[in-house]
């Protein structure tokens, strides 16, 4: 029957673990002989440690290797048919074996704190623990181990704060402390040890046990008091009742619980409140029963039926209600773990994105730098040209100024040149002119002379004829 070898599959390994000799590798067949021989007397399956001997080819197991032997040879002789009671009773007395086997190992550190928690108590836990706690393998040593993990953990430590403290003040400190962790059974006993048994009266401690063993291993759907009406005396008595997944047990006195046992034709009715009445009615009918029950509170008696309509709900389920609860926290958890990665995902995506977005700012403000650079060095360069421009059309307005005063110098000079050669043009005619005179002077007297010389030769001649005529 497997469904029966995963409930007690934790408590198995803890029995497992105490027989090994090779931090948790595998354990010899001659320890296993007496965990295989103990199951096989609680589910009634003898000759379980001869068997043992022939399955597999080594004389040591690891804890898969049992578990095969196990879901093979002794489950499977198990009728898939049994009800919830059948497979908490073998649950019961697998956990309890398997703790008779692993106890000495797991209270060693235990044993040397005071206060501790007593033997029955630490069961209780065990039994916890087990329900909760989660097989884990290692994927680098293929070493499993039965672990806690902190969202149970917190719930465990939650009830215990909430029973026990009066203030929050310890909260906060299990949150920094346990945030994220994995416990095995030793750490997980000694933070109640440590945490609550030396802070506490240890019969509070116990009583927060108890409740939550009630609530998690004791498949107790809900527990409180009732009003119930007499068979015979048509009167209401205040009775403690408790559910659970397939019976309804009330207490007379302590000592003499009387229990409703549910099947397939057991029903809950509301009944019809009488005028001015202070009772709010219901009906648990079973087949050879009514049982009249009341509240003195509305709301109280909806929570009673919501329960009641639970348990018959799961009449036929094989696994507790305390697994039930267990499983569908799981499942929230898991829900809330991948929308968690979801969301981390989301904002991993968005940082990065907002990352890609930053470098692209980054770069397109580097590269704004450098074209801004670059402007702010074209403009110094055209600053530059500018004012080298401007210096050269000074200069050239200078020269424009210069050459306008040259010319106008030279036209100044030009001007008295003109003026001097007028001068010298009309010097020069006037000299040419007293020339011309001159030569025209020279020249009549050069005829005049030549006429006087031709006189004179005339009379020269004249002189000589006549003297030599005479």
């Amino acid at each position: 029957m497997a469904v029966l070898l995963e409930f007690v599959r934790n408590s198995i390994w803890h029995a497992f673990s105490t027989l090994t000799e090779d931090e948790g590798l595998s354990a010899p067949k001659s320890k296993l002989k007496v965990l295989v021989t103990s199951l096989g007397t609680i589910i009634d399956c003898q000759g379980l440690g001869e068997a043992l001997e022939d399955f597999g080819g080594n004389s040591r197991l690891t804890f898969s290797e049992l578990e095969q032997y196990l879901s093979r040879e002794v489950f499977t002789s198990l009728s898939d048919s049994l009800g919830r009671r059948e497979l908490s009773s073998l649950e019961s007395q697998i956990d309890e074996a398997c703790w008779i086997i692993s106890k000495s190992k797991l209270l060693a550190e235990s044993m040397k704190r005071n206060p501790r928690v007593d033997t029955e108590n630490i069961f209780k836990l065990f039994r916890i623990f087990c329900l909760l706690a989660d097989l884990v393998e290692d994927a680098e040593t293929d070493i499993a181990q039965v672990l806690l993990c902190s969202e149970e953990a917190d719930l465990v430590f939650t009830k215990f704060l909430s029973s026990l403290s009066k203030e929050w003040d310890m909260k906060e400190e299990f949150d920094c402390l346990f945030s994220n962790a994995l416990f095995d059974f030793q750490t997980f006993l000694s933070v109640i040890e440590l945490k609550f048994m030396k802070n506490f009266e240890k019969e509070e401690v116990y009583e927060v046990i108890n409740d939550i063993y009630e609530e998690f291993v004791a498949d107790i759907i809900k527990k409180g008091t009732l009003l119930k009406r007499g068979e015979y005396l048509p009167k209401f008595v205040e009775k403690l009742f408790v559910l659970t997944s397939n019976s309804l047990t009330y207490y007379t006195n302590p000592k003499k619980p009387k229990t409703i046992e549910f099947d397939s034709q057991t029903r809950v009715e509301e009944g019809q409140d009488p005028q001015n009445s202070k009772f709010h009615q219901f009906y648990v009918i079973t087949a050879d029963r009514v049982l009249h029950l009341a509240t003195l509170d509305k709301r109280y008696r909806s929570q009673w039926l919501t329960a009641i309509r639970l348990a018959l709900s799961r009449l036929h389920c094989q696994e507790s209600y305390g697994r039930h609860l267990r499983n569908k926290r799981r499942l929230e958890w898991h829900r809330i773990r991948i929308r968690r990665q979801i969301e981390s995902d989301r904002a991993r995506e968005m940082l990065r994105a907002e990352k890609l977005a930053r470098l692209a700012a980054e770069d397109e403000a580097k590269e704004l730098a450098k074209q801004k650079a670059i402007e702010e060095e074209q403009r110094r360069h055209l600053d530059e040209v500018r004012r080298q421009l401007e210096k050269l059309l000074a200069e050239e307005i200078q020269a424009k100024k210069d050459e306008e005063l040259v010319r106008s110098l030279q036209a100044r000079i030009l001007n008295e040149e003109w003026s001097k050669r007028e001068e010298l043009e009309r010097l020069q005619e006037e000299q040419r002119k007293l020339l011309d005179m001159e030569r025209n002077k020279t020249k009549t007297y050069l005829q005049k002379q030549s006429e006087m010389e031709r006189q004179l030769e005339g009379k020269s001649k004249e002189k000589t004829l006549r003297t030599s005529q005479i």
